[in-house]
């Protein structure tokens, strides 16, 4: 399977590839935190009911948090280390 990759192009990102993809990830991510609580707030507005946008807010806002703990036990040998 990894040579099927190789042949499409892919491989693995240097430091500054990475750095890169991550900031960018960063951004898209507060974009879209940002544009959701917008929507949310006008749905409340308007309507006066809260709708999926924000559902789907607070459970991006969960899963980030619920994998940066995971990730940090992982990497951290199971103590968090800050």
């Amino acid at each position: 399977m990894k040579g099927f990759f190789k042949k499409l192009g892919f491989r693995r990102s240097d430091e500054m590839e990475l750095e890169i993809a991550l900031k960018s990830l960063r951004w898209s991510a507060l974009y879209s935190s940002l544009a959701l609580f917008a929507l949310t707030v006008y749905d409340t507005v308007s309507t006066g009911n809260v709708g999926w946008a924000f559902f789907i807010l607070i459970t991006q806002t969960l899963v980030f948090w619920v994998a940066h703990f995971v990730f940090t036990r992982r990497v951290g040998g199971g103590r968090d280390e800050e």
